[in-house]
């Protein structure tokens, strides 16, 4: 059969849910109809508003129903763990979300329902959300010894560009020991091309800030970095290689620097319903 690829965006400003001081609404539909089993999809944009978004420190949403006008079942079951997205710094108190579903039927016109919650990140609602460290760049080598991070089962050791070398060559000859395996079964040119990005990612400069982190129950929702003053220092760029985390910066870090981790806590975590109707597709 042949496929019919449609790649469509929808620019709405109805379709709009209220719950408590929260607005949801969408602001891009994404429509990629297919008879193939690759691009296929629909994916939505959400804006949140509200003054607790301002607070929040990340959110995410958690899709229960999507069915479309022709009652086609559009909710994606296999798909993984959803990360905390990062509310708009530059418009305080919005925040958007995305959304991946299944292919609406071709004859559908509208979503006819999509029913979740918002799930927020507050951490001012409780103090063990909020793990602060001072002088952290000058503490490498072990964990850290903080209470909220203990609380949560989390543990966090600043690591020095020498240990990273160290892990990273742990890693290549991991690796290195799988790749006979993954030749027969994939074939030796993909396995060169993997290598070498694995290669290339795991660089890191002399600004970064490398942390390993212990994770178990994904609990960390965010980190930020300010000076001895209080200002937020920015990161050019990060990447995450398995419990590893790189964050890069323009200027090298000061060991008078405070590095604030934020862990999701029940008290910390806002959950807010939402029902969407009759949202127009492409």
């Amino acid at each position: 059969m042949k496929n019919f690829f449609l790649i469509c965006l929808v620019l709405l400003v109805s379709s709009v849910a209220y719950a408590g001081d929260i607005r949801v609404s969408v602001s891009e539909v994404k429509d990629n109809r297919t008879t193939g089993q690759f691009f296929a999809g629909l994916e939505l944009k959400l804006k949140v508003m509200g003054d607790v978004v301002g607070d929040a420190k990340g959110l995410k949403l958690k899709i229960t129903k999507a069915v479309d006008d022709t009652g086609r079942d559009l909710i994606k079951t296999e798909e993984g763990k959803q990360d905390f997205a990062k509310p708009d710094e530059y418009n305080v108190g919005q925040a958007e979300v995305e959304v991946k579903l299944k292919n609406p039927s071709r004859k559908a016109s509208v979503i006819q329902e999509l029913t979740g919650e918002v799930i927020l990140f507050v951490p001012k609602k409780d103090a063990n959300a909020t793990a602060a460290t001072k002088n952290f760049m000058a503490k490498t080598g072990k964990a850290l010894d903080n209470k909220a991070l203990k609380t949560a089962k989390v543990s966090v050791t600043v690591l020095t560009k020498k240990q990273f070398d160290e892990i990273k060559e742990q890693k290549k000859k991991e690796a290195k020991e799988k790749e006979g395996a993954v030749a027969k079964e994939f074939g030796e040119a993909l396995v060169q091309a993997f290598s070498s990005m694995f290669g290339s990612m795991m660089e890191v400069g002399e600004n970064s800030v490398i942390l390993n982190i212990k994770d178990p129950e994904s609990k960390v929702i965010a980190i930020e970095f300010t000076d001895e003053d209080g200002k937020k220092i920015r990161n050019t760029s990060s990447m995450t290689m398995g419990e590893v985390r790189v964050y890069e910066f323009e200027n090298q870090m000061s060991e008078k620097a405070q590095m604030t981790i934020f862990v999701a806590t029940p008290k910390a975590l806002i959950k807010t319903p939402v029902k969407l109707h009759d949202i127009a597709l492409p």
